[in-house]
Parts: C-alpha cells; structure tokens; sequence
C-alpha cells in the first residue's frame, strides 16, 4: 500500500517534473542550459544568506519564505549576469558561465560552512539541499508547486510564440519587432523559479539536470515546440514518478538522484532507438 506520504510526495514531484520538462524545453530551444547551472549553484548561497539573516533579525533561520525569497535573488543574480560578462571581447559565453557557476557554488560552499558552525546551524539540515529531501516534503510544499506550474505553464503559454520565433530566428525577431530582451528575461525568471522550487525535490547539484534531460529527450523527436515542450512535460511527469516509486523500494536510495537517473535511463534509450530509427530510414 502507499501511505499518504508518498501520495504526497508523487504529488509533488509529478508537478515538478511536468512544469520542468516544459521550462526546460524553452531553455534549450533558447540555448540558456549552461545559465541554468549558473542559477542552481548560485540558489546555494542564497538560501545560507537566507539562513544567517534569519537569525540575525530573529524571524528563525529556517523560515521557508526568507529562504526562499533569498535563493531566488542570488540564482536570478548570478543568471542575468552572464550575458553581460560575455559580452567582454577577452571572455566569451563559455568564460561568462563558468566563472559565474565557481564563483556562486564556492561563495555557497563557504557560507553553508559558516551555517554549519552556527549554534543553530548544525541542525538547520542545509546540507540536504545538496541531494534534495523530496520525502520531507509537506502538505504546504505541494501547494506551492501546483501555484507555481499553474503560473508557468500560463506565461509559457502566452509567450510561446515569442520565444520559439527567439529561439529559431533572432534577428528576424527583432525585425518583426519582438521584444528579445524581455522575452529573455522572462524566461530566466521561469527557470529560476523551477531551480527555487526544485532545491528540496532534486537538491542544487541535481535540479538542473532534471529540468534539461526530459526537455533533451523529447528534443530528440519531430515536432513543433508546443508539442515538444508537452511531450517534455509528460516525461518529466512519468521519471519523477517512477524515482519516487523506486526510492520507495530502495529506502536508502535519495528520490532526486533515482528522479535523474530514469530521466536519463529513459533519454539514453530514446536516444538508441533514434538512432536505429534514423539507420533504418537510410538503409530502406
């Protein structure tokens, strides 16, 4: 039988999986996964900000808003500050993203010391944030979730357009007179918002890889970026599901890294029969 903790956590992580499997789609399509990394990494030293103003100011170091609101203006920081630093002639996009992301996880790795040695801090369970603690999930977590996809799902709905012209065509956008930069901007803000939300499910070292490989294997497949972005949406739904089912078997097994690895087992297959299905067109 499945107790109504588990209900609660396949709840939760079944909408996590569907709302970044369709962010994800858009992030690549955009060719914006590096500054994905960038955002997880740098959700790190927010939510120890977060923990450390907490007790100064004495609202409690564990106070999920302040948390959270800290993450996301560290991650939405480090992540539209990568365009411009690769911009700089002597840096590129490559050197941009990578100083960013040391940077971010370094500065994260020193303060959740800091956290650690506080009088509160060894018991805060920061630590968790590096795997995710999907079966600490709450009641209150999943209603967040469901407000988060329904919020996503309708802005990627109304901007799709806009972005899949962006993401094939920039200069043709411009052209036609589409607002690049905005579209831009709006679409880190999504990303960030599913990093944020994600950190308890998948842990920052995971959440990334989680929202791109659902998004990647349903790039494999014909069709338009709706279709694809559903199709993502669905797969990221039914790995999600299955990582909670088979840390649910295997106790001991974290549920963010059995989420990533049947994303990625069921990538991998699609990839092989792709393949094979591209081999066999060409031979007939």
């Amino acid at each position: 039988m499945i107790g109504a903790n588990t209900m609660l956590v396949l709840a939760g992580c079944a909408l996590f999986g569907a709302v970044s499997g369709a962010t994800g789609t858009f992030v690549l399509a955009r060719r914006r996964a590096l500054v994905s990394d960038v955002a997880g990494h740098a959700a790190l030293p927010g939510v120890a900000l977060g923990f450390l103003l907490g007790e100064v100011t004495g609202l409690g170091g564990r106070s999920p808003a302040l948390l959270v609101l800290c993450a996301t203006i560290t991650a939405l920081f480090a992540a539209l500050c990568v365009a411009p630093l690769a911009r700089l002639r002597r840096l590129g996009d490559d050197g941009a993203t990578a100083t960013m992301l040391a940077g971010s996880f370094g500065l994260g790795a020193a303060l959740l010391s800091i956290v650690q040695s506080h009088a509160s801090g060894a018991q805060g369970g920061l630590q968790t944030l590096l795997l995710g603690s999907a079966a600490a999930m709450r009641t209150s977590d999943v209603v967040v979730l469901t407000v988060l996809s329904l919020i996503v799902v309708a802005t990627l709905t109304v901007l799709a357009r806009g972005l899949a012209m962006v993401a094939f065509d920039e200069e043709h956008a411009r052209v036609a007179g589409v607002p690049v930069r905005a579209l831009d901007f709006a679409l880190i803000v999504l990303l960030v918002a599913c990093v944020v939300a994600g950190l308890q499910v998948a842990g920052v070292v995971l959440v990334v890889a989680f929202i791109l490989t659902p998004a990647a294997t349903a790039r494999l497949f014909a069709g338009s970026l709706r279709v694809t972005a559903l199709r993502a949406a669905m797969l990221g739904t039914a790995t999600a599901v299955a990582g909670v089912l088979a840390s649910r078997v295997l106790p001991t097994f974290p549920t963010g890294s059995a989420m990533t690895l049947a994303a990625s087992l069921v990538f991998f297959t699609a990839l092989v029969l792709h393949r094979k299905h591209k081999f066999a067109e060409r031979i007939a």
